[in-house]
């Protein structure tokens, strides 16, 4: 890697966290088609891009996922019932983010997040603590591939992107990175990490 590298940068969702919301409804006991539609109707709808952006609430996406699929309107109640359950920190995180800080690197967040998500699931990860700095879009109403949410990251911590790496499981998101001057890393697992980090 790159030795004037001083800064890493990490997506949140699939990268440090386990966006484990299909696993979350088989402990429901909600069926395979039930969790299809879910995922067509609500995960990847535009509605769950406006709760990235902070241009919708919580309230007004939920009622737009029942307009698109009345017949599961109690499954989608029972569902958002429990939103802590959506996402579990995945067991390298913490102690990835400490090795890098150990060989002197600052480790930051830049992360696409619906904002009351990012309240009630931030605070518990145990790596959220000890990283230098972060940026979420709900809050910023700014989201990922949009070049101004990683100048804003530079500009709040007094980063110089030549200087950082960008680490993200979508390559839209890396590639972006790229045209503002970072170093870019497709995340295909912990140890596509390690591998360009001695």
């Amino acid at each position: 890697m790159d030795k004037k590298i001083k800064n890493i940068i990490f997506d949140v969702g699939m990268v440090l966290v386990d966006f484990c919301w299909d696993r979350y409804c088989r402990e429901l006991g909600l069926s395979e088609d039930v969790i299809s539609a879910f995922d067509a109707n609500m995960i990847q709808s535009k509605y769950w891009g406006r709760l990235d952006e902070g241009t919708m609430s919580e309230e007004e996406a939920i009622e737009r996922f029942k307009e698109a699929m009345p017949e599961l309107s109690s499954e989608i109640d029972r569902f958002w019932a429990e939103p802590e359950r959506f996402v579990e920190e995945f067991s390298y995180a913490t102690p990835l983010i400490k090795e890098l800080q150990s060989k002197g690197y600052h480790v930051y967040l830049l992360s696409n997040y619906p904002l009351h998500l990012y309240e009630i699931h931030w605070p518990k990860f145990k790596f959220f603590s000890i990283i230098d700095g972060y940026v979420v879009s709900a809050v910023e109403k700014l989201c990922k591939p949009n070049p101004a949410i990683y100048k804003l990251l530079c500009e709040r911590y007094d980063l110089k992107p030549e200087e950082c790496l960008f680490i993200d499981d979508r390559q839209i998101n890396v590639d972006a990175a790229a045209g503002t001057g970072m170093s870019g890393l497709l995340f295909e697992g912990v140890d596509s990490v390690k591998r360009i980090i001695p």
